[in-house]
């Protein structure tokens, strides 16, 4: 899914991630045992083929968006958030993101990303409710999304295996549209 123009917030340009934002920084993220150990990709190595097939996927999608942080200031790439798949269905999709660059971890850049592209799937999408899931071990993460009003819906304990060998819970965590949060 493309964006016809771009989300701002007050330090970021969220714009559709395109072939140009493949580079061997976005490659390095993902192969980057600190950066990847709450991502599924750390299971098997990225490569330049695998990221270019992954964005040109998200590219032809109709039913997910996968965005670029942007900073406005330095106009570097500084991770990624993906909306989707979207569940037609049930007017729901999930939410997740990766900060890359770490120089930005810690400085509320998941909050507001999170808040804008929230904003965005509830008022342009018209979907009803976005939910994340996070290790529980991943409290930066957890804490971004209980900030922007999502709820922890639910835990299922012991469901992943972290680099260190121990098992970690993963928090279920939802925002229903505000218009729509007090009825059943």
């Amino acid at each position: 899914m493309r964006l016809e123009k771009s989300i701002e917030t007050s330090r970021f340009v969220l714009q559709t991630l395109d072939l140009s934002f493949v580079s061997e920084n976005y490659l390095s993220w993902l192969n980057s045992d600190e950066v990847n150990q709450y991502l599924e990709t750390r299971f098997s190595p990225q490569t330049q083929e695998s990221l270019t097939a992954f964005v040109e996927q998200m590219l032809k999608s109709q039913n997910s968006a996968l965005f670029a942080i942007v900073s406005k200031e330095s106009d570097e790439h500084i991770g990624n958030i993906k909306l989707g798949p979207i569940n037609a269905s049930h007017n729901s999709a999930p939410l997740g993101l990766v900060i890359g660059e770490r120089d930005w971890w810690g400085k509320g850049v998941a909050k507001e990303v999170i808040s804008a592209v929230t904003e965005w799937g509830f008022v342009s999408l018209g979907l009803t409710k976005i939910n994340a899931g996070s290790y529980a071990s991943n409290q930066g993460s957890i804490r971004a999304f209980l900030s922007c009003g999502y709820i922890e819906e639910g835990r299922q304990l012991s469901q992943v295996e972290l680099p260190s060998g121990r098992r970690d819970d993963v928090i279920l965590l939802g925002k229903i549209r505000p218009d729509l949060s007090g009825s059943n």
